[in-house]
Formats: C-alpha cells, sequence, structure tokens
C-alpha cells in the first residue's frame, strides 16, 4: 500500500500520516477498533475484506470516503448499491468469482478424472452465491457435492469429520477470510487423506492446497485497516 502511494507522490510522514489498527485475529474487537478511527477524523477510510468494512461503514455513517477491496457481494452485504455506482460513500475492488465455480469442477476432473463427490467448506456468513454456482457446476459433471459450513475457526473440525462422513473424494474451499485462515489445515487433511483440494484463490495453494482457479491478490488477507490523513 505505501508503495502505491509513494507512486501517487503521497509519502508517509511527509505530506499524508497513514495509521492501522489490528484486529489480530479477533473479529470482536472490530468495532471497537472502527469508533477509534472514525473518531481521529480521517480524510480516508481504507480497509481489506467486506467483514472489516462494515464496521468501518457503520462507524462512519457515511460520513468518510471508504475504499476498499471485498471477496463478498458488496451488494448484498449492503456497502454498495450496484457495482457500476456503489453510492453510499464506498468504492472499491471485488475478488467476487461465484461464475468461476463451475470452471473450477472441470480443472478438478481434468487433473483428477475419477473424482465423484466434492466436499464444500465454506464460511455461510460471506456474502457470495459460490455454493450455488459451485453445485451446477458439479450436477453438469455428474459429480455430488455435500457442503460443510464454518462459521468460526472451533467449527472446522467438525466440519472435517463431516467431510470424512460424507464419504468425499476431493475437497473445495470457498474462499473468505475465515478459510483463508484455515487453509493450511484443510490442505494438511487433504494430503493426508489423499483428497485433492481446490480453492479459488492462489494463497491456497501456498498454503498446500492442489490447485486454485481465480484472481491472484497482492494484498494478503490480514485483518487491517488503514487510514490516511492530510499532514
Amino acid at each position: 500500500m505505501k508503495d502505491a502511494l509513494a507512486q501517487a507522490g503521497l509519502l508517509d510522514g511527509r505530506n499524508i500520516e497513514i495509521v492501522f489498527r489490528y484486529a489480530h485475529g479477533m473479529p470482536d474487537r472490530l468495532a471497537e477498533l472502527a469508533t477509534e478511527l472514525v473518531a481521529q477524523r480521517p480524510n480516508v477510510l481504507l480497509a481489506v475484506g467486506g467483514d472489516v468494512i462494515k464496521p468501518l461503514f457503520e462507524a462512519s455513517k457515511g460520513s468518510i470516503p471508504l475504499v476498499g477491496g471485498v471477496s463478498d457481494s458488496p451488494i448484498r452485504s449492503g456497502l454498495a448499491v450496484s457495482l457500476a455506482q456503489p453510492s453510499k460513500n464506498f468504492t472499491g475492488i471485488t475478488f467476487l468469482t461465484d461464475e468461476m465455480a463451475a470452471k473450477r469442477k472441470e480443472l478438478l476432473k481434468q487433473v483428477a478424472p475419477n473424482v465423484r463427490k466434492v466436499a464444500v467448506i465454506f464460511n455461510p456468513q460471506h456474502f457470495d452465491d459460490e455454493v450455488t454456482f459451485a453445485r451446477r457446476g458439479a450436477e453438469s459433471l455428474g459429480l455430488e457435492l455435500t457442503t460443510h459450513p464454518i462459521n468460526k475457526i472451533a467449527d472446522l473440525d467438525a466440519a472435517l469429520q463431516g467431510v470424512g462422513a460424507s464419504g468425499a473424494d476431493s475437497l473445495l474451499v470457498i474462499s473468505s477470510r475465515l478459510t483463508g485462515i484455515v487453509a493450511a489445515r484443510i490442505a494438511q487433511h487433504g494430503q493426508e487423506r489423499r483428497l485433492p483440494v481446490l480453492a479459488s484463490w492462489r494463497e491456497f495453494t501456498d498454503s498446500g492446497a492442489l490447485l486454485s482457479y481465480g484472481p491472484s491478490r497482492i494484498l494478503r488477507p490480514n485483518v487491517w485497516r488503514a487510514m490516511c490523513k492530510r499532514s
């Protein structure tokens, strides 16, 4: 982020001030930290992740321009009116990859042609429709799909037990901050049981997944938000 700002002639400590806040993986702190930042009356709020943007959006009540990147639907989450005209004092980019879900199934069949049953691990609190698109893609390829939701890190063990009970011979991870945090554990589970693991973000293959198909993000999924203030 600092490099990009510097290219625009904005240098931290010279003509702008950048203030960071970190939740350190504790989502219950987001509202408190968002309030802290808004109280400092910044010119711009910057955040990555819909779960981080929403507390800032609510704390600022639309009074401060908010820029961010999300992997869920900004419309369904209430951050934007439309992709073309976000409105609500928010703009940014989305890593939403719902429509690539069917293509991921095709790639899975290419690298593991004998798979028949795909287990999907996802966070139902992440506003996207990738499970729906994945189900359609699976049906078109004659694959059976089972879903295993996790709402918090502690749910993963039960979800993986459910994967085993389902008799799945492959794993699909729906990308979100939560599934990103547990990506290495999911990949290890797949390796130990010889299950190919497929995901949408490149970072999942860095954690040990077999295959990813989707955007390569420059910003890592850390829980942070920054504010820029003119000096």
